[in-house]
């Protein structure tokens, strides 16, 4: 992490703004003379999609200097404007240090955003997050929402953010370009953007802000029920590779268990075939999205199963004699607990790696 306590109070007037905006009114226009008064040099709006009817609020914005505003024919996904105007400021603005991304709905003050812009300009190796304070009077389906989602988040991620769902973010332009090829089009974007930060090896660096919402945040577009639905889907998939895993081992040890009746060998037949070649193929590709070299990663993961499926036999044999159970049904319970810690292990030390960006920019662009 790159830390410069000295850096002068108007650094972050270098620091592009970036606005992605559906359907805005004048709290938009509001947002942006703040802005412009506070000393950033460029701010870039993108207009997804919006009806025609706030054309005359982006002619407005786009006369005003030090403004710039793209548009999409339709509506496109918050995830998507931000893609289009990560790439506009690196084809016009390559030698920023980074962009601060805020929302359009009056949401966010002037001031934090300057705040999140000096954080970023301390923290050219992290993300900056300005963070909500939800113990304040905040609409439930917002409350809930982000502690349901910051607990899923820590659980399958390992890292415990205060505010998963805000939208006032400090990037780094180095960031940018592996950015606008991360996956996610509409709001499941940012949370796939927190994801990423574990697999590329980046900090977090959170901030207080302001929390606003007005009128009940009627004028937010996210879909309670269905971009929620999104942003899970996202996450839980880290679990599905385990699941199916755990799946196949436990049809594999039922089957040998019933010919045998030995559950050394069983177990030895579950975890050493199909299962763990299936697990290891996709958490290595799809879900932990590895690039160590398969002889290293392979290696640690079968010594890895090794040890898990030792602690299986015996919790097995304990639990079955113990509270006098059939072995299909302590299986069942000795693998639910182990299923935790395997996730947790895999996640964090056989497929965890450390990813390179491209190097710091030299120079500040100027306005």
């Amino acid at each position: 992490m790159n830390r410069n306590s000295d850096a002068p109070n108007n650094a972050h007037q270098d620091v592009i703004v970036l606005i992605p905006a559906l359907n805005p009114d004048d709290r938009l226009l509001e947002l942006i003379d703040g802005l412009l008064d506070a000393g950033f040099r460029h701010i870039v709006v993108v207009n997804d999609g919006s009806k025609p009817e706030c054309e005359p609020l982006f002619e407005k914005i786009g006369t005003r200097e030090r403004c710039h505003v793209l548009r999409h024919a339709i509506n496109l996904g918050k995830g998507r404007a931000l893609k289009t105007g990560f790439n506009h400021v690196l084809m016009h603005f390559p030698f920023s240090p980074g962009v601060v991304t805020c929302d359009a709905d009056g949401q966010h003050r002037a001031g934090d955003v300057v705040r999140i812009a000096q954080v970023l300009r301390n923290n050219l190796d992290s993300l900056a997050i300005g963070v909500r304070d939800f113990s304040t009077e905040v609409p439930l389906r917002s409350k809930l929402g982000n502690v349901i989602t910051k607990g899923v988040f820590f659980f399958l991620v390992g890292k415990y953010l205060s505010d998963t769902q805000s939208g006032l973010r400090g990037i780094p332009l180095r960031f940018a370009p592996w950015l606008i090829r991360l996956e996610g089009e509409g709001y499941e974007y940012e949370m796939n953007m927190l994801i990423a930060t574990r697999t590329q090896g980046i900090s977090i660096v959170e901030e207080k802000i302001s929390t606003i919402y007005l009128d009940n945040n009627k004028s937010s577009h996210f879909d309670p029920l269905l971009d929620s639905m999104k942003i899970y889907f996202l996450l839980l998939r880290f679990a599905f590779s385990s699941f199916l895993a755990s799946v196949l081992d436990f049809v594999l040890f039922s089957i040998c268990y019933a010919l045998t009746k030995n559950i050394l060998l069983s177990i030895f037949i579950g975890r050493f075939t199909i299962g763990p070649f299936v697990n290891y193929s996709i958490n290595r590709n799809f879900v932990f999205h590895s690039r160590s070299r398969v002889g290293s990663t392979l290696l640690r993961y079968y010594l890895f199963a090794t040890v898990m499926g030792t602690c299986a036999f015996f919790l097995i044999r304990l639990v079955s004699a113990q509270y006098y159970i059939n072995v299909f049904a302590a299986k069942i319970a000795v693998e639910s607990f182990l299923f935790v810690v395997s996730f947790t292990i895999q996640r964090d030390y056989i497929f965890s790696r450390k990813t390179t960006l491209a190097p710091r920019a030299a120079g500040v662009q100027k306005g």
